[in-house]
Formats: structure tokens, C-alpha cells, sequence
């Protein structure tokens, strides 16, 4: 149409509609000039982070005061993932049960590996993305029969066939449409975080010289490979001694209906997938004695009477379910159900945090009503926020459990554990940064785009998106692809570049991010602005033009709050950080 009109104005033969155009275009790749007005919009982001960033770093610098343990005997312990949406049931943990103990790790928990669930015909990588793994997990024996919804029949293939269940099952399916708006439910279309690995399915965890398959990929791991994973996450983690009976290892995914953005809800650290499979394998290698055996000869000591148990956490419907536990000793299995009242509990209190986020949920009513309400939430059609995913996130805390003790982050930020008194010279550390800058400063700034400019660079609202050729979404009938995330997804986002905060020496952090050029560009470039928080003087320290300044905040005492209640019912904001008092 567009060139029909241009035939009728100017005739079949015209020129290119910018020959006599007198001001030309500026090359898309041509260098921005940085104007009066970019000082400007530069100056008020600066205010906007370091306001923030203040509140944070006096946080996170004060003398600790509370004690960790008590004689150095934990009820349990849980390795849960670094995500931002994680810290909260943490927080909810420690609070139920103070002498556990919690950590945060990325919840691939160190698998490089594919997995082809049984009747698969693909494997799925389920690690990070950048990642090649070698090693491929099958599941095998498994029991589970998913439901099917009686109008996704494969018979609606067939010309005949279609033609006859358009016009029965059709109408069928559209009065059930209907009532599922009014009394949402949960279905087999539904998309569940739990399906994505049969429970009572068998794993080929352990390599037995099988011959490599068509994509020369090994099947299982060796005992080796097992080893170095368990040991390089118990020690990046600081988690070498002081075992509890029971050592959660907990991945998470999330549930939904009619989401064209699910797989950003699982976990990033397993490529978009639910951390389930990662978590069960981890506890069963963590399990094996020759794993213990030669972890022992490392220096690394494991009592027989603790066991690993992996699990997931739906972050959507904040439910919990846990793999192999008729393994357990039966003074463990005491011992875990006691501590799933704590989990269960927990998951409740962390359901209303969640909620006041809600607008049609009241986060002032009981624990159990708003939790039947935020699991009737995921189910909703409706619905185009079933969770908030990374909104609002903000930080990275790279620090042993006792730097985020106590603290109020309001699910901002994500935590990674880590002890450097285990790792003066930084080793473990480098590992953590290759990881953690280019997947949380990735995810920020996806977020941060999106944020501020939406049209150009997010995707606009969700409600008329088209999946394209299932990677890609339109907005409607119109054809161009989005490329960042809705505004359902944003708008509750404050746009600041993350803040990554590490409780190490300052020269050892600044030596530690110059020994990768592709870890460093994170900080150098100030994509992640980067703090030091002294582990002996508390003093703060900002990297700054190459270098680490010591940095003194505008504010001198963190906010105090005796109770989450308070902030939790009457906001639904963006909260200040608080020191729970």
C-alpha cells in the first residue's frame, strides 16, 4: 500500500525518498554526543542509584553484633539459589528456626550437563547459558502420566476431524474458558516448575563407561567430576565443617497459565529451566561414600550421619517438595519432618511479603488466606503478573551468611555465599564474579532498558502479544519484534544499575576482577558499579577509575524496624533497606 501511494505521487519511477532530503539522517552507529541535556539525565541517575546505594552500604557495614550459632550446632542447613526472589524465604528461615543456617548458590549448584526426561525426544542444557557441558543425564523408569486437556486432541489435525470437534468440543472448551475466568483452577494446560523431572523417576548420574552418544556427549559424571562439583560449592560457599544432620540443596522454578515470558520465571542459572533436576543430583553425589571418600583426602571432612536432600521451590505458588526422602536415616527423617513445618511456614510468610505487591490481594489478612489467594493467583487467566520476577532487583551480595544477617533487602537482591576467610587470595571469588557479572548485571540492565525506555527498548504491555516461530514476540498483528520485557514485568522496576557489594580486602577483590578482561569490562565499563565492604574496619570502599576509593555514604545510620509486619501491610512501594531490630 505504502508504495502504491508513492506511484500515484510521484510515478512508477521516483527516486529513494532521502535523495532531496537537505538534513541527513545521523549514522545509527555513529558516536552519540554527550549534551548539555545528557549531563543533565546523567547527574539525576547518579542521585537516584547512590541514594539507594547508600542505604545499602551503611546497612551492610555495620558491626555485627548477633552471634551465628549457638556451639556451632545447626537444626539444618540449606543451600538455596542466588535469586533475588530466594533471600526473602532465606530471611523467613533463619527467623522460624535460628539456629539453622542458610546459603545462597547459584542453582545449577556447579552441574554442567544436558537432561532428556524419558519420553523426551531433546535434551535441555541445565546450566548456565554461556556454558558447552560434555555430559548428558537421562531420566529413566519413570511412573508419571501427565493430564492432557480433552481440546488439544490430536485429532483436530485431520480436515474431517477438525471440522466435527470445532463445532462440539470447540463450544465445550469455550464454556470451560469462561468458568475458568470466574473459578480459576488448577489444569493440565497449566505450565508446572514440578513436571519438568518425574520425582520417582531414576537419573543416569554416574558415568559407566558408556560409549559417548551421536552429539559425543558422556553419559553421567565420573567420580572426579563429582567431586571437584561438591567440593567447589561447599567451599565457595564457606560450608566445610559445623554439618548439619540434613543439608537442603533447594532449586527453584515457577508455575503459569498463559505467560509468553515463563521461561525468564524458572532459573537463570539453568538456562530458563527448573532447578529440580540440578538440586536431586547434587544431594545424591554429595551422598556417595567414594564422593566422601576422596573429598576426606582433600581435607574435606563430611560426617556419615548428614545427608543431602535436594528439592524445589515454586516461586509462584511458594510450595516446596523434596526428592528421595525414603532415603533418609530414620532419625533424619524426624529430624526433616519437623523442619518441613518450618519450610511450610516459612513459604506462608513469604507468600505475604509477596502479596503486598498484589493489588487484589489484602496483605493485612491472615497467612492462610492469603496463601490459598496467591496460589489461586498462578492459576488465573487473567492474571498478567502471576509473580514479579526480577522487578525491582538491584544488588549483589557476595559475603559469608552473618554480612546479610538481620537485613531487610525487599527481594532486591541476590546473594551469593561466601567465606573469604577460605579464600584470601581470591580464587574461589573469580569463579563467583565470571558467573555472577554477567548473569546479574545481565539481568539488570535487561530490566533497566526495558524500564526506561519501553517502546523503543521493552516490549510494551503483554496482553496483545504473538509468539513468532517460538522466540520471538510481536506486539499484536504488528510486525515488529520486541526486544526487551513488558511493562507488566517493569513497572514496578526503580531503573538502577546493579550495586555489587563483596565483604573481602579491597586489594584482593581489585586483583581478583583484573585477572579476567571479561569480568573486568562489567566493572571498568560501569555496567555493575562495584563496593567493598573491609571484613576488620567495616569502612567502605567504591571502584572508581581503576582503582578502590574509600567511600564514606551522605548517610550515617541505617534505618531500624522491629518487625517485617509493619513495612510489609502498609506499603506496596519500593521499601528503604532496613536492619531488623
Amino acid at each position: 500500500l505504502e508504495i502504491d501511494v508513492m506511484d500515484t505521487q510521484f510515478g512508477e519511477q521516483w527516486r529513494a525518498l532521502g535523495h532531496n532530503e537537505k538534513i541527513k539522517p545521523i549514522p545509527i552507529f555513529s558516536v552519540a554526543k554527550f549534551s548539555e541535556y545528557n549531563q543533565v539525565l546523567y547527574l539525576w541517575q547518579l542521585a537516584l542509584e547512590n541514594t539507594f546505594y547508600d542505604q545499602v552500604l551503611v546497612a551492610l557495614s555495620r558491626p555485627k553484633t548477633h552471634k551465628i550459632t549457638v556451639s556451632g550446632i545447626h537444626s539444618f542447613q540449606a543451600l538455596i539459589c542466588i535469586d533475588d526472589r530466594e533471600f526473602s524465604l532465606r530471611t523467613y528461615l533463619e527467623q522460624l528456626e535460628p539456629i539453622c543456617e542458610t546459603y545462597g548458590t547459584p542453582g545449577h549448584f556447579g552441574l554442567e550437563y544436558y537432561f532428556q526426561p524419558e519420553h523426551g525426544k531433546f535434551h535441555t542444557k541445565v546450566c548456565p547459558a554461556p556454558l558447552s557441558p560434555k555430559i548428558l543425564v537421562k531420566e529413566f523408569e519413570s511412573t508419571a502420566k501427565r493430564g492432557e486437556d480433552f481440546h488439544f486432541s490430536k485429532h483436530t489435525h485431520g480436515a474431517l476431524a477438525a471440522l466435527l470437534i470445532t463445532h462440539t468440543v470447540g463450544f465445550i472448551s469455550a464454556f470451560k474458558l469462561a468458568f475458568s475466568i470466574f473459578k480459576p483452577s488448577y489444569t493440565a494446560s497449566a505450565t508446572s516448575s514440578f513436571l519438568f523431572m518425574d520425582s520417582k523417576s531414576k537419573l543416569t548420574i554416574e558415568h559407566k563407561n558408556e560409549p559417548l552418544t551421536k552429539d559425543g556427549l558422556q553419559i553421567g559424571f565420573t567420580v572426579e567430576q563429582m567431586v571437584n562439583t561438591v567440593e567447589g560449592v561447599l567451599r565457595s560457599i564457606g560450608l566445610t565443617d559445623n554439618f548439619a544432620p540434613i543439608v537442603y540443596a533447594v532449586g527453584h522454578g515457577a508455575s503459569s497459565v498463559n505467560n509468553t515470558y515463563y521461561a525468564g520465571y524458572d532459573c537463570g542459572a539453568c538456562s530458563g529451566r527448573p532447578g529440580s533436576v540440578n538440586a536431586r543430583i547434587f544431594a545424591n553425589i554429595a551422598n556417595r561414600e567414594d564422593v566422601r571418600a576422596e573429598l576426606l583426602e582433600r581435607g574435606l571432612y563430611i560426617p556419615k550421619s548428614t545427608q543431602f536432600l535436594g528439592g524445589l521451590h515454586d516461586t509462584t505458588r511458594d510450595e516446596i517438595a523434596f526428592f528421595d526422602e525414603d532415603l533418609l536415616s530414620e532419625r533424619n527423617k524426624a529430624i526433616h519432618n519437623g523442619n518441613m513445618k518450618t519450610f511450610n511456614q516459612a513459604l506462608k510468610m513469604n507468600a505475604k511479603e509477596r502479596s503486598r505487591r498484589f493489588v487484589a490481594i489484602n496483605s493485612k489478612g491472615s497467612l492462610e488466606s492469603i496463601y490459598k489467594k496467591v496460589k489461586k493467583r498462578s492459576v488465573t487467566l487473567y492474571e498478567p503478573r502471576p509473580e514479579l520476577n526480577h522487578a525491582s532487583n538491584a544488588l549483589c551480595i557476595v559475603g559469608t551468611p552473618s554480612f546479610t544477617k538481620n537485613i531487610f533487602l525487599d527481594r532486591r537482591a541476590f546473594t551469593n555465599s561466601y567465606d573469604y576467610k577460605q579464600d584470601p587470595e581470591g580464587t574461589y571469588l573469580l569463579k563467583i564474579l565470571n558467573a555472577a557479572a554477567p548473569v546479574c548485571g545481565g539481568i539488570n540492565l535487561e530490566y533497566y532498558f526495558s524500564r526506561v525506555d519501553n517502546e523503543k527498548l521493552g516490549a510494551g504491555s503483554k496482553l496483545p502479544h504473538n509468539v513468532i516461530g517460538l522466540n520471538a514476540i510481536a506486539n499484536g498483528i504488528e510486525g515488529d519484534l520486541r526486544p526487551g520485557l513488558p511493562t507488566q514485568m517493569t513497572e514496578l522496576h526503580d531503573p538502577l544499575r546493579l550495586l555489587m557489594v563483596i565483604e573481602h580486602y579491597p586489594e584482593v577483590v581489585l586483583n581478583t576482577i583484573q585477572t579476567n578482561p571479561a569480568t573486568y569490562e562489567w566493572f571498568e565499563n560501569e555496567w555493575v558499579n562495584l563496593a567493598i565492604v573491609h571484613p576488620d574496619t567495616h569502612k567502605v570502599f567504591r571502584f572508581c577509575n581503576k582503582k578502590m576509593e574509600e567511600y564514606t555514604p551522605l548517610q550515617l545510620v541505617a534505618e531500624t524496624q522491629p518487625s517485617l509486619k509493619q513495612l510489609i501491610e502498609n506499603s506496596s512501594d519500593n521499601l528503604p533497606i532496613h536492619v531488623l531490630s
